[in-house]
């Protein structure tokens, strides 16, 4: 690969939802997309990676536990009832946890991994045609997502990703000029 067809993929990225829902991500994909997400930089080589994907009844059960973390904190009723289906959207949804460190700043160090790591899931997923939407896990579910995905206490849920095939591309947005200050 060169800078340009590396140039290429980067612009190519999208944020999207628009996919089939009815064809499935198989495993084997999923897993390369995971394996990619490794090869991000990883200060003091701590592998804080956590990895779950729900499919089928999986996504039904990702949206219960966030729907009831979100009843509990107190969300509005819609937002709750909300909760419960949007990860019924794609036929997969990738969830990516970042590992608690031995310090603030090794915690810090890892989320920064990590979030490097799903940049080259997202960029990745492209690369194999999937559309991919980085998702948040919302506020006071963390603990249930990482629960159900039988990630070790304390991991913190960095990603939610909406895989799907994708069915349309979606019109790149304007990107503001670089501003590069130069310390000489």
């Amino acid at each position: 690969m060169n800078l340009d067809d590396f140039g290429r993929l980067a612009r190519a990225r999208r944020t999207s939802m628009l996919v089939d829902r009815n064809r499935d991500v198989p495993d084997e994909v999923v897993e390369h997309l995971c394996e990619l997400a490794q090869w991000a930089p990883n200060h003091k080589r701590t592998w804080p990676w956590r990895f779950a994907v729900a499919r089928g009844d999986g996504r039904a059960r990702l949206g219960d536990a966030i729907a009831d973390a979100m009843a509990l904190h107190g969300d509005p009723a819609e937002k709750v009832s909300k909760a419960r289906t949007k990860y019924l959207r794609t036929p997969a949804v990738l969830i990516v946890g970042s590992a608690a460190g031995d310090s603030d700043t090794r915690t810090a160090e890892n989320r920064d991994a990590v979030a490097a790591g799903v940049q080259n899931i997202l960029l990745g997923a492209a690369a194999h045609g999937l559309a991919g939407y980085w998702g948040s896990c919302p506020k006071g579910a963390n603990d249930a997502v990482a629960r159900l995905c039988r990630f070790e206490e304390g991991t913190f849920v960095a990603a939610i990703i909406y895989l799907g095939w994708a069915t349309d591309t979606v019109v790149a947005p304007e990107r503001p000029r670089v501003l590069l200050h130069l310390l000489d």
